[in-house]
């Protein structure tokens, strides 16, 4: 019967993973061979219905596939358990706007007071084109922003999409072929790795870096390995892979808001995102405590 088991989720783990990474990849290495592809396979591959979509669609496909009848790890009753609503939409936000406040302590010089990347890139929308911040307007900007990222129910949404696949579905069934912490620092690397092909044109750290795009991928799966320990860590802890949308949603946002005020004259590889080091760095100390607090089974 264990064997059984364990062919089955291995079973369940290739044609995840083959789906994932086949709708992702395979339009990638076209455009690899066909240049003249890149523009269109970068719009496809980053739209936010392809590319979040993509492993819940795996998932319907998987456990359609394989007869998995088990119970999904997801249940939209959020408020349901209060202190995991709070730990999920306030401590990973605050951990990125400190990150990015230590960012811009080592690097002042890079603060952008005329706002020209809020101007240029929001002026469609209203932006006035001509600002003049202070210290203490961005740091009101941040909390204002950190504010919004906590009560983000559309992104926490958009971003299930991605969460129901790796922590609702592929982390549990890693659970089963490996210890449990092996199985989260594997289910963030490969949630990294699906990133390759954005990262390869440019999303997060441009193409102006060193190493680039290899370093940006290893980056960007140190990335996902971190906050993927912030979402298993709450995920385990409720059976519940919303609460990992949640923190993924809240970070999406607050983490904007250091590409507002920066000149971006430092290498991305360091922030003021929190896909740098120093960006990520106070998230960073926060998710090597709670792997330390990860359960020995499940």
């Amino acid at each position: 019967m264990k064997t059984k088991t364990k062919d089955v989720t291995t079973k369940r783990m290739t044609l995840f993973l083959s789906i994932v990474f086949g709708i992702l990849y395979i339009p990638w290495m076209i455009a690899v061979i066909v240049p003249d592809l890149h523009e269109t396979v970068y719009a496809l591959i980053r739209c936010p219905v392809v590319f979040m979509g993509t492993p819940a669609l795996a998932v319907f496909i998987t456990r359609r596939c394989t007869n998995d009848t088990e119970p999904l790890h997801f249940n939209t009753k959020i408020f349901r358990n209060k202190k995991a609503l709070l730990f999920s939409a306030l401590l990973p936000g605050a951990a990125i706007f400190l990150g990015t406040v230590l960012f811009f302590g080592i690097f002042p010089d890079d603060l952008d007071f005329q706002g020209r990347y809020i101007s240029e890139t929001y002026g469609a929308f209203g932006a006035p084109q001509e600002i003049e911040l202070t210290i203490g307007s961005m740091l009101l900007m941040g909390f204002i922003v950190y504010a919004i990222s906590a009560v983000a129910l559309p992104i926490w949404y958009i971003a299930l999409g991605e969460d129901i696949g790796w922590q609702g579905f592929m982390l549990f069934l890693l659970c089963r072929k490996m210890p449990v912490k092996s199985a989260v620092i594997a289910n963030g690397a490969l949630w990294g790795l699906a990133h390759a092909p954005l990262i390869y044109y440019g999303m997060n750290y441009g193409k102006d870096y060193v190493g680039a795009p290899y370093t940006g991928i290893l980056m960007m799966v140190f990335v996902t390995i971190t906050l993927g320990i912030w979402m298993s860590y709450i995920t385990f802890r409720t059976r519940n892979c919303m609460y990992a949308a949640i923190i993924h949603g809240a970070c999406d946002v607050i983490g904007e808001v250091g590409a507002w005020i920066s000149l971006s004259t430092k290498s991305s590889l360091l922030g003021p995102t929190p896909t740098g080091i120093i960006g990520l760095s106070v998230l960073l100390a926060g998710a090597v405590i709670l792997f330390s607090r990860l359960p020995e089974n499940i």
